[in-house]
């Protein structure tokens, strides 16, 4: 009899413990932090292996998988969890129908998440009212996609994507973030564009309350750079604001956005500004098929080749995003949407090759070409992956340029430290991302640590570079 009591009791302690760490998980999930989420619903599930039959469970590590990308094994369980009359997963499902296109499923499943609020009182997760609005803005810019001819895609990896972009110098170009002439706005900067003429410059960093956004900032006549500015704060929509790029006429600006006139995740927005005042006017969602439900940025047009380029993660690479390359054209021109059957997969770019007119072949040949020749050139002149400034207005772009065995060593501590560098940057940028929504005291410990450590290296890094060009210097 007291071995059955025992028995007993330890099955409630289990039970107690479990719903315990059930509802940790729980408050983990709505302040976004999804990794410690599934660390807690593991923990729960080796404690009781039953709990995983539950609806909770199954609802809460759905919630995980979705976030954090794993969209097959999200789906698996949010329908487990639907199934076992979770009305919360009806969000999510109705966010992954949203990503795959199927706007009519998303717009029911957002309904029925909606009706299980109200009967429960509760709200759980991103509000159904915001999501809504991006499958508005959707289902609109699903009217209107563009007629536009992708001669190239090209997965490159996300942490430094622009530097695959080939642009005629009357374009401009990219840096890192960690290249920024203006050291103190270095820190959580991913990448800035350089004007032709190198007197212009703009990026996205963050504000003081971790905020990315979009700031310029113009060489004066002394060589100094004037403190940075921000742009208006409409043209952030409520989001964060980044990846710029300014035509070489100074007034036409594409950049990214995250905000109330985003489909999803960044979308691509174009603004003029007045050529006599530099105020910026109402800026323009650019529509599709630029942009998805999911993240698409750094659209750069050459004027000079008549080419364009953007990015975008809607192929789901992984540590990669999709480099897409596309004839401009002269005048918009869009789909019929009504006689075009196809329109769901022009919008998602399925099939890059079909948005060819057969009749142009030749054209988007000669335009690679051209692009090709283009990368020739610049590999002409660096031949390795960095660009040294030496006595006489010559570049290093390569360690055998080196005379000085010396200075190599050091060159090579030199590029190190850059790299570890822009991976502290890259991990603080994240973190800075998480930290609005999960302000734990160790993500904040997080930063500070991480800020600091990158201010120690990049002094590091002045060293170095000055005894890169000292030991040089003197074999020359």
């Amino acid at each position: 009899m007291n071995r059955l009591f025992t028995l007993m009791i330890s099955g409630i302690f289990a039970l107690s413990a479990n719903a315990d760490l059930l509802d940790q998980a729980r408050s983990e999930v709505s302040q976004g932090d999804w990794w410690k989420a599934e660390e807690t619903l593991a923990r729960a599930a080796r404690e009781n292996p039953k709990v995983t039959s539950t609806a909770q469970y199954a609802y809460l590590l759905g919630a995980c998988k979705f976030e954090t990308g794993d969209y097959p094994e999200a789906e698996k369980l949010l329908l487990s969890a639907k199934a076992k009359g979770n009305g919360a997963a009806n969000l999510y499902l109705g966010r992954l129908a949203f990503l795959n296109y199927d706007f009519d499923k998303a717009t029911s499943l957002y309904g029925e998440f909606k009706r299980h609020r109200e009967r429960s009182g509760q709200v759980v997760g991103e509000t159904v009212e915001r999501l809504e609005n991006q499958l508005s803005i959707a289902e609109n810019s699903l009217e209107r996609v563009e007629r536009i001819a992708i001669i190239d895609s090209i997965a490159v990896p996300a942490d430094d994507f622009f530097k695959y972009y080939k642009l005629s110098p009357s374009a401009g170009s990219f840096i890192p973030g960690h290249e920024l002439t203006l050291e103190k706005h270095r820190s959580g900067v991913e990448m800035a564009f350089v004007n032709e003429g190198g007197d212009f410059m703009m990026w996205g960093e963050p504000d003081n309350v971790g905020n990315i956004r979009i700031v310029e900032s113009t060489r004066l006549t002394d060589g100094t750079w004037q403190e940075p500015t921000a742009v208006p704060s409409f043209l952030h929509k409520g989001g964060y604001s980044d990846y710029p790029f300014m035509m070489p006429d100074g007034v036409t600006l594409y950049y990214a956005a995250t905000g109330d006139e985003s489909m999803g995740g960044y979308d691509i927005f174009v603004v003029s500004r007045d050529a006599q005042t530099g105020e910026y006017l109402q800026p323009q969602n650019v529509g599709m098929p630029f942009n998805s439900p999911h993240d698409d940025f750094l659209l750069a047009i050459d004027e000079e080749l008549g080419v364009g380029w953007w990015a975008t993660d809607r192929n789901l690479l992984g540590d990669k995003v999709t480099l897409y390359v596309y004839a401009v054209n002269d005048l918009r021109k869009n789909y019929d949407s009504d006689d075009d059957d196809d329109i769901l997969e022009k919008a998602r770019l399925d099939n890059y090759r079909s948005t060819w007119n057969p009749a142009d072949k030749s054209r988007y040949e000669e335009l690679l070409g051209k692009i090709s020749e283009l990368g020739s050139e610049d590999n002409e002149g660096q031949k390795g992956s960095f660009r040294f400034p030496m006595p006489g207005g010559r570049y290093y772009n390569d360690l055998s340029d080196f005379n000085s065995v010396e200075a190599r060593l050091k060159m090579e501590e030199y590029l190190s430290g850059e790299k570890k560098l822009a991976s502290m940057q890259e991990e603080l940028k994240a973190l800075r991302e998480r930290y609005p929504v999960n302000r734990a005291d160790n993500v904040k410990e997080d930063i500070l640590k991480l800020e600091r450590d990158g201010d120690r290296l990049r002094a590091e890094l002045r060293k170095l570079r000055s005894d890169v060009y000292r030991l040089e210097k003197s074999k020359n």
